[in-house]
Parts: C-alpha cells; sequence; structure tokens
C-alpha cells in the first residue's frame, strides 16, 4: 500500500507563509503599478513598473558578482592545495567552485536580459520623445547607460574568470566554433548533464510556447493591446528551436 509523505508541521509553517509571502508580494506589487483595467484597456504606472525594472536588474549584478567572487574565492583554495591533501575536501572545494562559476554564468544571462529590456525601453522612450518634438535631459538614460557599461564590463570578467576555472582560453565574443570546443573541454559528466538540459529547454518550450500564444490572446482581447510583435517573436523562437533540430536529424541519421 502506498503511504503519502506527510509534511512537517514545520514544513507545512513554512509553505502557508510562502503562500502569505507571495500573496503579499504580489499585491504589493499590483497596488504599487496601480493596475487597472479601464476602457478594455490595462493600465498601469509605467515610471514605478520601471523602477522594479532597474532594481531587478541592479540585484541580479549583484547577484552575479557575488557568485563570481565565490567561484574565484574557491579557485584560489583550490589552487592553494598540497597534493596531499585530503581528497573529500579538495572535491569539496572543487565542487563549490564550479558549482559557483555555473551561478555566476546563470544570473549574468538574467542580468544581460534585464539590461536588454531596460536599454530597448530607453530606445524606443527616446524615439517618441524625438517623434513628438518632447524636450528631454540625456541625464534621463543615465541609467540606462550605466547598464549599458555593466553589460560588456560583466562579459568580460565572466569570460576571464571561465577561462582561469575551466583552463580553456576563448574569447569575449566567441564564434559557434568556439563555443562548441569549449563545451567538448568539459568533463563527461558535465557535458552529459548539458545535454540533458538543453533537452529539457527546447522540450518545455514547446510545450509551454503554446499558452503564451493564448495569453497574448486573451490580452488582446482583454485589454485591446496590440500583441503583433509578441506573436511575431514567440512565432519566431517556435520556428528556430524546432527547425534546428534539422541539423541534428542530418548529422546523426545520415548514410
Amino acid at each position: 500500500m502506498n503511504k503519502t509523505k506527510q509534511l512537517t508541521t514545520k514544513q507545512r509553517v513554512l509553505f502557508y507563509l510562502g503562500i502569505v509571502t507571495v500573496s503579499a508580494l504580489v499585491g504589493g506589487v499590483t497596488g504599487a503599478l496601480g493596475l487597472g483595467l479601464g476602457d478594455k484597456v490595462l493600465t498601469f504606472n509605467f515610471d514605478i513598473f520601471m523602477t522594479f525594472v532597474y532594481i531587478l536588474t541592479a540585484m541580479s549584478i549583484l547577484v552575479t558578482l557575488w557568485f563570481m567572487y565565490q567561484a574565484n574565492h574557491y579557485q584560489n583554495r583550490y589552487e592553494a592545495m598540497d597534493e596531499d591533501a585530503d581528497e573529500d575536501e579538495s572535491y569539496e572545494i572543487y565542487r563549490k567552485t564550479f558549482k559557483n562559476l555555473g551561478l555566476a554564468s546563470t544570473f549574468y544571462n538574467v542580468s544581460v536580459a534585464f539590461i536588454f529590456f531596460s536599454i530597448g525601453v530607453g530606445i524606443c522612450d527616446f524615439h517618441d520623445r524625438i517623434s513628438n518634438g518632447l524636450a528631454f535631459k540625456i541625464t534621463t538614460y543615465v541609467v540606462e547607460a550605466i547598464f549599458f557599461i555593466f553589460l560588456f564590463v560583466l562579459q568580460i570578467m565572466i569570460f576571464k574568470l571561465t577561462q582561469k576555472i575551466r583552463h580553456y582560453k576563448i574569447s569575449v565574443f566567441p564564434t559557434i566554433k568556439e563555443v562548441k570546443e569549449f563545451a567538448y573541454s568539459y568533463d563527461e559528466g558535465e557535458l552529459q548533464a548539458n545535454y540533458e538540459q538543453a533537452f529539457l529547454i527546447v522540450f518545455n518550450l514547446n510545450q509551454y510556447l503554446p499558452f503564451v500564444y493564448a495569453i497574448l490572446c486573451v490580452l488582446a482581447v482583454v485589454s485591446s493591446l496590440d500583441v503583433t510583435s509578441g506573436l511575431v517573436v514567440t512565432t519566431g523562437i517556435y520556428i528556430y528551436i524546432n527547425l534546428a533540430n534539422i541539423r541534428f536529424v542530418n548529422k546523426y541519421f545520415r548514410k
């Protein structure tokens, strides 16, 4: 007879506290943004929204720097260890080094996404002001300029750190060939894990992208928003991830 796993009292308390916390955050953000639906048009305070984006971007950059520091710290410890050092301790430091490097790379890419979004919004705002003959100050885009600088600084830092830890030289702006050769430098277990993760990402995108279409259509009906660009981007991603499999099929099932 199968037994249902029961949550402990502590786990239940933490679970309900998590629900309350998330609900409070959602309510707070919704209130701060002033979300509303008037005349079938979704309205919100754009300035507050961008403030949230800037905060998330800054937090993501700080988290990236923290994990980079941790990865570098453990790498230095690993290199300073004697050959007769305890094997378990050596492996633990090795594991933490690569774990922090992986997390640093992940949050770096998240930071890039936020930075591109901020810069894109800034460019659109600049274009609107020019088109409508509105006055603007160059200081309006100081935050975007700072993020733009961080974009290049972080990229150089993450690639330099990767070269140091993996002992593999890769350019700051690598080509596809360089990235493939770099991936082949991974040990067998890590390479296999990356293959599995890549497969799961493509699989999940194929599963969830149809829901994105549905959400965009609902937004178009409810809020009268123009979701054409969203549909174009979603379709482009959908087609790309599937057409990319043609290369795989031709490569591994050729005569």
